[in-house]
């Protein structure tokens, strides 16, 4: 006769545990003996039974599950993000449920009260787009829900753990004028977008530190339809040439596609990469390590700014109180640029 379980307490009376002991060995927590922890998951899995999540939350009051919020999957630094992220919330013990919106704040309204009526113990947004006093943060807020917010496009009255491209754009700066250079071009920032405005924030620092103007000697190449992929990269070189004479200005990208577009672009119309361009991309995606120059980017620390985020996930673990966390990027030299002070400096 087959065995049916259809219950915790069920599953505990045929291993002849007690149903604490099963509960918990499900759930992952600690104080349960590895080896009776193993033999609880292994029997149920024979039985094919799984604890109700909802049915938990339901006498509980909370889950362990995290609600995540994003707005889309087509940027490619977005999908890595999330990787990672479902990675650290794993990892806390934690279940990741994603939700991905229509990109309109109905959208992400709409996916915060489902998270609150699934009973999630914390929620995570990426890139919102929700005002801070926006009456859903404050249900949440209400019911004790943790909300951390990644890169959101405004301060939040919660905990907000945010990429500091001004920091970046400033070093990136500084670095030209250390190799000499006194102009700088850049490829698809759109001072329109949020974080257009943060990176030219710290271009402008960076010109005031260096001496340098920023109406004169910033160069900026914007496409109102951009999507900051290889393409565009292709488009902004041809702007950039048509503008620009040698010996010409370093180019700082919206991204490492761009970036890589720009050098394939600028390659075929003869100007050498780094001989007589530099380019700077920012992701530290993947590939820009294996592009042709290998890519110098601006690495924007995804590992750090997840593991910050999940560390503020739950009330319990860190305040309450809103809290703005800021993670310095830091630039990756690789064959994609080059150091032109000495040879100015020769005869």
């Amino acid at each position: 006769m087959e065995i049916s379980i259809q219950s915790t307490s069920a599953l505990a009376k045929q291993l002849g545990l007690s149903r604490w002991t099963v509960s918990r060995a499900l759930n992952g927590h600690a104080g349960i003996r590895k080896e009776t922890a193993n033999r609880v998951r292994e029997a149920a899995r024979q039985f094919g039974f799984s604890p109700s999540i909802l049915a938990r939350g339901l006498r509980s009051g909370r889950t362990d599950l995290v609600g995540v919020c994003v707005p889309d999957l087509e940027d490619y630094f977005l999908t890595s993000k999330i990787s990672r992220l479902q990675q650290a919330v794993h990892a806390s013990g934690l279940h990741a449920m994603l939700h991905i919106t229509d990109g309109t704040l109905e959208g992400e309204r709409w996916a915060l009260e489902r998270f609150a009526a699934m009973y999630c113990s914390a929620v995570v947004l990426i890139a919102s787009g929700l005002e801070s006093a926006d009456p859903s943060f404050a249900g949440l807020r209400a019911s004790g829900v943790g909300v951390v917010s990644i890169d959101p496009r405004h301060t939040g009255q919660h905990v907000v753990v945010s990429t500091d491209r001004a920091h970046a754009m400033k070093e990136a700066i500084r670095w030209c004028h250390m190799a000499g250079h006194r102009r700088v071009a850049t490829a698809g920032i759109d001072p329109r977008s949020t974080y257009g405005r943060q990176r030219i924030r710290g271009i402008r620092r960076g010109c005031q530190e260096c001496g340098w103007t920023f109406d004169q000697d910033v160069l900026q190449f914007v496409a109102h339809d951009s999507k900051g992929d290889f393409s565009d990269g292709a488009y902004f070189a041809s702007e950039f040439l048509r503008c620009c004479e040698a010996p010409f200005p370093p180019v700082i990208a919206l991204n490492d596609r761009v970036a890589v577009g720009m050098i394939q672009a600028l390659r075929g119309a003869g100007v050498r990469v780094p001989v007589d361009v530099s380019v700077i991309g920012y992701d530290n995606a993947d590939f820009s390590a294996y592009s042709d120059p290998p890519l110098t980017t601006i690495d924007p620390r995804v590992d750090i700014l997840i593991r910050r985020a999940v560390a503020h996930l739950l009330p319990a673990n860190g305040e309450s109180e809103p809290k703005r966390i800021l993670v310095r990027p830091q630039i990756i030299f690789r064959q994609s640029t080059a150091d032109t002070s000495d040879r100015r400096q020769r005869p």
